[in-house]
C-alpha cells in the first residue's frame, strides 16, 4: 500500500528512544523528512546519528523540554525551519510517577498537566495554522491504553492522557472540514524503558520481583507478550497516512488484546 507520506514533513516528541524512536525510523522508512525532539544529550545525538546512516539529509534533531511553557512551540519552529511546517504531529513523551488514586495530592495532578496535557495543546496551536492552510494533516497522540481501562497505582496518568483524549477528539469534530485528523495510539505493555522503570517502581511497591511484574503483564494480555515498539510505530504510520483520511477521532488500542471493553 502507498501510503502517501514521502516527502512529508514529521514532528515525533519523544523520539531518543523507545516508541519515539520506533515511530520517526517507520516514517523515515516511508520517505518523509522527521524531525526528532527530545530533552537532549547523549541519546537524542546518538539516536540522530543512527538514523541518518539509513536516511541522509531526511532527519533533524530538536532538544527541548516540551513540559515547559514555550517549549512545544519552539521545538515546531524549529523544525518548521528546517523542512517547512510538519503537517504529520506526533505527540509523545514519558509520564508521570505511579501512585494510587488515594495518594495523588493537587500539586500531582498539576505536574502531570505540565507533561502530558499542556504540551499537546501547545503543540496542537502551532501546528493547526499551518494544517489549515495546506487542507491537510495530522496529529496523532501516543497515550495508553488505560484512559480506556485505568491501571491500578496509575491514576496521573490515567487521568491527564484521558484529558489528553478528550481534547483531541473534540478537535476531531470541530475540525473535520479542514482535512486534519485526530487520532491516538493507545499501547498496551509494550517493551520499553519506560516499561522497565515501571515495573521497578510497581515491584517495590507490593513487594514483588521485577520479573514477576512482568508476568503478569503478559499474563493479562492475550497474546501472551509484550508488543514490540515497532508494532505501535506501525499504527502511528497508518494513522498518517493520506489511505487513512477517513480515520478521525479514534482511540487506536494496540495492545495484544489486553483492553477488555467492547468499545
Amino acid at each position: 500500500m502507498e501510503l502517501g507520506l514521502s516527502g512529508v514533513p514529521v514532528f515525533v516528541g519523544g523520539s531518543s528512544s523507545g516508541l519515539g524512536f520506533a515511530c520517526a525510523r517507520g516514517f523515515l522508512a516511508e520517505g518523509a523528512y522527521v524531525t526528532l525532539v527530545s530533552r537532549g544529550g547523549e541519546r537524542l545525538a546518538s539516536a540522530l546519528a543512527e538514523l541518518q546512516r539509513h536516511a541522509p539529509g531526511r532527519v533533524h534533531a530538536v532538544a527541548c523540554d516540551v513540559s515547559k511553557p514555550g517549549g512545544a512551540t519552539r521545538a515546531y519552529q524549529e523544525a518548521s525551519d528546517r523542512f517547512g511546517p510538519p503537517l504529520v504531529v506526533v505527540a509523545n513523551g514519558g509520564g508521570p510517577p505511579a501512585l494510587p488514586a488515594a495518594n495523588a495530592a493537587p500539586a500531582d495532578f498539576a505536574h502531570a498537566h505540565e507533561l502530558l496535557l499542556r504540551p499537546v495543546v501547545e503543540l496542537v496551536q502551532a501546528a493547526l495554522p499551518a494544517m489549515r492552510a495546506a487542507r491537510w494533516g495530522r496529529v496523532i497522540a501516543i497515550t495508553s491504553v488505560s484512559l480506556r481501562q485505568p491501571e491500578r497505582g496509575l491514576v496521573l496518568s490515567s487521568s491527564l492522557r484521558a484529558a489528553v483524549w478528550g481534547y483531541l477528539k473534540t478537535l476531531a469534530r470541530e475540525e473535520a472540514s479542514s482535512g486534519v485528523t485526530f487520532n491516538s495510539v493507545c499501547p498496551g505493555y509494550t517493551a520499553t524503558e519506560r516499561l522497565q522503570a515501571l515495573a521497578t517502581s510497581l515491584a517495590e511497591r507490593d513487594g514483588v520481583s521485577v520479573d514477576e511484574v512482568f508476568q503478569q503483564w503478559r499474563a493479562k494480555t492475550p497474546v501472551g507478550r509484550l508488543g514490540k515498539p515497532e508494532e505501535i510505530a506501525a499504527a502511528v504510520v497508518f494513522l498518517a497516512s493520506k489511505p487513512a483520511a477517513f480515520i478521525n477521532g479514534v482511540a487506536l488500542a494496540v495492545d495484544g488484546g489486553a483492553f477488555l471493553g467492547l468499545l
